[in-house]
C-alpha cells in the first residue's frame, strides 16, 4: 500500500484536508491544455460560501481566478468540465538522523535511524467551470478580497477601488469554480515512531525555527 497507511487520513480526520487547504490556499495546480506534459502554475484557492456547504467530498468546490490568458481560461471558454488536479502544500522539513539524538538507543524498531522528511499535503481532482455572469464575478470578487484579506489589521476593501477599476479587473480575469471529485491526505509526520523518538523529532525541529511542523508531529 502507498503511501503507507499510517501516512494516511481517515474518514475521521477529513476535518484536517479542509483545515490545510484553508490555511495554505495556494495551490500547484495541473491540467492538461493538449501538450505532451501538463500545463503547471501556482493558483490561490479557496472553499465556495454556500449555505448548504458540507465536508462530503460530492458537494465541495473550491474557488479561484486566473488570468485570461491562462491556459486553462483559454480552456473553460471552449468546454465544460475541464479535470484539474490540484496540491496544495502544508509544513514540512528534513528529520536528520540526529533529530532521533535525545530518544535513547532502542528509539528505532529496526535499530537503525536514516534520513527523512516529514510534510502535510492536501491532493484534489475535481472539475472546473468557469463562472460567467458578471455579477457572479463581482461577487466572487468580493468573497475571495474579504477571505485573504481576513487576517490584516485594516482589511482592503473592494469598495476602495473605483467602479471603473473594479470592471477593469473583472474584464482581464477568469474566475472558475472546481467542483471536487475526490480528495486525499498525504501527512507524514513520523506517526510509525514510537512517542519518545516523536518528541525528540519535535525539540530539534522547534531549535531550528519548525514549531508548526513540530506541533503536528507531537
Amino acid at each position: 500500500m502507498y503511501p503507507a497507511k499510517y501516512f494516511q487520513t481517515s474518514e475521521e480526520e477529513s476535518h484536517k484536508l479542509s483545515a490545510l487547504i484553508t490555511d495554505n490556499p495556494l495551490a500547484t495546480l495541473l491540467v492538461n491544455v493538449d501538450k505532451p506534459v501538463p500545463h503547471i502554475s501556482h493558483i490561490p484557492f479557496h472553499f465556495a460560501e454556500c449555505a448548504e456547504h458540507t465536508t462530503e467530498t460530492e458537494t465541495m468546490v473550491l474557488v479561484a481566478h486566473v488570468s485570461n490568458q491562462h491556459p486553462l481560461a483559454e480552456k473553460l471558454l471552449k468546454q465544460k468540465d475541464v479535470l484539474v488536479s490540484l496540491v496544495f502544500h502544508g509544513e514540512q522539513g528534513y528529520i536528520s538522523p540526529h533529530c532521533h539524538d535525545n530518544a535513547g538507543s532502542n528509539s528505532n524498531i529496526n535499530g537503525q535511524v536514516v534520513p527523512t522528511w516529514n510534510y502535510a499535503k492536501v491532493h484534489v481532482t475535481g472539475f472546473a467551470n468557469i463562472i460567467k455572469t458578471p455579477e457572479q464575478k463581482y461577487q466572487q470578487m468580493l468573497i475571495s478580497s474579504q477571505f485573504f484579506e481576513r487576517e490584516q489589521k485594516q482589511p482592503w476593501q473592494l469598495n476602495q477601488v473605483s467602479n471603473k477599476k473594479v470592471q477593469q479587473m473583472l474584464t482581464a480575469i477568469t474566475f472558475f469554480k472546481v467542483s471536487i471529485n475526490n480528495i486525499e491526505g498525504r501527512f507524514k509526520l513520523s506517526q510509525n515512531k514510537p512517542v519518545q523518538v516523536k518528541k525528540s523529532i519535535a525539540e530539534k525541529l522547534i531549535q531550528s525555527g519548525k514549531a508548526e511542523l513540530a506541533n503536528q508531529i507531537r
